[in-house]
């Protein structure tokens, strides 16, 4: 079916006449019915005929995006974008789609161009100011996305969003302290959500290269919430980047006996992450114990067979295989856990 734009005034709509009404009723039509070409060039018509109905415009932009051709669909947004701008309108519809469009297609450019002539048109609007510091971010420019980030929260200093953007773009900056600064004054801010903020601040720094302060978040964020297995996970895993094998596999444990129904999953990701550091021993017992709770997931069984293999220990790595009864079964990680959300 062919979206419609929101009934919010975004775009100016004028009287069709009959030729317009019945060939504009004719490219719905096919659109309905996969038919894009022939919408396409019906719709191209329409615009060319009538350049000032943005209605036709706005189809044929939606008829390209969905027929695969992104970047005329894109430009069919620009036009509408400039239009809305002419009418000191920053974050109208067609802003909304030039967004997405440039996220999705990894346009920082594209992203940040938009961004910045929304903002300069509507430069007090807050979610206008946070899209453009995450597209600063993006774009590899941490000193903009600074001063944008320290703009908004200045005007709103009760929003802990604002100051969790804020410690993003000092870490990206190169000052990881400031950063943990931030993200604490989110926590002090909504309490309820302060261990949400610090596993995010622990990715963060794992992300940024910062082992020892990623662990000192992830052990925040635990005491604040010791029976979230998620959080456990990710302190194991930045202490398996620190080199403490033990300690990791202690968390990972921890996660299991919290979650049954996932402990297979919680194990499976422990051995892959071994696995991949070279620690095929290690990694053989965690994909044991993931094997021990579904004996018929396949993937925990040749994951096993593949460590015992890198080890040189064929016998084992052949008996396990025999196990195995089909290359199919269960996705491991369809059962770990979801990550909490603030709020």
């Amino acid at each position: 079916m062919p979206r419609r734009p929101p009934a919010s005034g975004a775009f100016l709509h004028r009287p069709m006449d009959d030729v317009s009404r019945t060939d504009r009723d004719r490219a719905d039509a096919l659109l309905r019915l996969g038919r894009f070409p022939e919408a396409i060039e019906l719709l191209r018509n329409l615009v060319e005929t009538f350049p000032e109905e943005e209605s036709h415009l706005l189809a044929l932009a939606w008829a390209l995006h969905d027929s695969g051709d992104r970047r005329e669909a894109a430009s069919c947004f620009e036009l509408l974008f400039q239009r809305e701008l002419s009418r000191n309108l920053g974050g109208g519809f067609a802003y909304d789609e030039l967004v997405r469009i440039h996220r999705e297609g990894n346009n920082p450019e594209g992203l940040l161009s938009v961004c910045e002539r929304a903002a300069a048109v509507q430069p007090e609007d807050p979610g206008l100011l946070k899209t453009l510091g995450d597209a600063y971010l993006t774009a590899g420019r941490p000193t903009d996305a600074l001063r944008v980030f320290e703009r908004l929260t200045a005007r709103e200093p009760d929003a802990p969003e604002n100051w969790c953007s804020l410690g993003s773009a000092r870490l990206a900056a190169g000052a990881p302290g400031e950063a943990e600064a931030a993200y604490a004054k989110a926590a002090e801010l909504t309490p309820a959500d302060a261990a949400a903020f610090f596993s995010r601040l622990a990715a963060a720094f794992l992300r940024a290269g910062h082992p020892e302060r990623s662990q000192a978040a992830g052990e925040r964020c635990t005491a604040l919430a010791p029976d979230e297995p998620l959080y456990l996970m990710n302190l194991g895993t930045t202490l398996l980047h620190r080199g403490d094998a033990d300690a990791a596999a202690g968390a990972y444990a921890r996660a299991a006996s919290l979650n049954p129904a996932s402990a297979g999953a919680i194990w499976y990701r422990l051995g892959t992450l071994l696995a991949t550091e070279g620690l095929h021993a290690r990694a053989a017992e965690a994909f044991t114990n993931a094997a021990a709770t579904e004996p018929g997931n396949s993937r925990y069984l040749l994951a096993l067979a593949a460590s015992y293999a890198a080890r040189g220990e064929t016998d084992l790595a052949v008996a396990t295989l025999r196990r195995v009864d089909s290359p199919g079964g269960d996705t491991a990680t369809d059962h770990l856990p979801r990550r909490p959300t603030p709020g």
